[in-house]
């Protein structure tokens, strides 16, 4: 098994970071802190990082780069999914317009990613002011029609709608629900549109209180999975038959979500929350981490095309 190393990266500890994307075009990593709506770049050269507040929103689920347009994202904050402009230096960054909206008042969207294509995918849970979402899977999931300009639904009945991932090669998307403590697997088609899941990781089975919690997602070029395991102090990285090949150990509980980066891919970055979802946390709680030495490559993130 390949020696890895696990290093801070100069931020400040996070309430809820979350949705890291790295950003190939700038040698940056984007992620940001949830609840405080506010967005982070990681300027690689300089391993100096930059913080923003996004002037309108109450949350920033994720932050994505849109293809083709210099200091546009797309983030996500509650229901709606908005365009917004940040130069990556500047404290604030500014909504320039609202893309979608689901009008939904007591689900907020959690984690979104770009498909190999481009397309935004995006999920929901209960809003933490209206229950309690590991209690009730009243989430979606849903893909952003951009020549339509609306989400399509594409299953219901979510708990925590996290880690997204998909397998070009093989046809393959792998989505996480950490509120049913699973991994699944479904087929795609060419519009994207999802079929045929089924359980891959059934993490549910334990008497370890809380119980460890599958989180965010990515893939390598190989088609292994690298899950974060929220309550679990560690990534695990996963075979495409649901094998658990390796546990990554990251020395902070609350493990978020993870992305590949660095000039050659080679680099895993890790998110944290520092928020006391657990009695417990250590000194590290909410940092934000980079993981060398696993001696595998991930796979370029997509811009989103609007």
């Amino acid at each position: 098994m390949a020696w890895y190393k696990v290093e801070e990266i100069p931020c400040p500890k996070l309430d809820l970071g979350e949705g890291p994307h790295w950003d190939i075009k700038t040698q940056s990593l984007y992620f940001v802190n949830l609840f405080e709506a506010t967005i982070h770049r990681l300027d690689y050269q300089k391993n100096k990082v930059y913080h923003a507040s996004v002037e309108g929103c109450t949350w920033t689920s994720f932050i994505i780069p849109v293809k083709g347009r210099s200091n546009e994202f797309v983030v996500a904050d509650g229901s709606r999914v908005v365009l917004i402009s940040w130069d990556g230096v500047s404290d604030k960054a500014k909504i320039v317009k609202v893309i979608a909206d689901l009008g939904d008042k007591e689900n907020r969207i959690n984690d979104g990613k770009a498909d190999f294509k481009g397309r935004l995918f995006a999920g929901t849970l209960r809003a933490e002011h209206c229950g309690n979402p590991f209690e009730e899977n009243s989430g979606k999931f849903y893909r952003y029609d951009a020549k339509k300009g609306e989400f399509v639904e594409q299953f219901d009945k979510v708990f925590i709608s996290n880690g997204l991932a998909w397998n070009e090669k093989t046809k393959k998307f792998y989505y996480a629900d950490t509120g049913a403590y699973s991994v699944q697997e479904f087929d795609f088609d060419e519009e994207g549109n999802l079929s045929n899941g089924k359980v891959l990781l059934d993490m549910s089975v334990t008497n370890k209180e809380p119980k460890d919690g599958p989180d965010g997602m990515t893939i390598d070029t190989d088609g292994n999975l690298y899950l974060a395991v929220f309550h679990g102090s560690k990534v695990l990285k996963i075979s495409p038959s649901g094998e658990v090949l390796q546990e990554i150990k990251i020395p902070a509980k609350q493990v978020t979500s993870v992305a590949f980066g660095g000039p050659n891919l080679d680099e895993l970055f890790v998110t944290t929350a520092k928020r006391p979802f657990v009695e417990t946390q250590g000194p590290l709680a909410g940092a934000t981490f980079k993981v060398t030495g696993l001696g595998v490559r991930g796979l370029p993130m997509a811009d989103v095309e609007l």
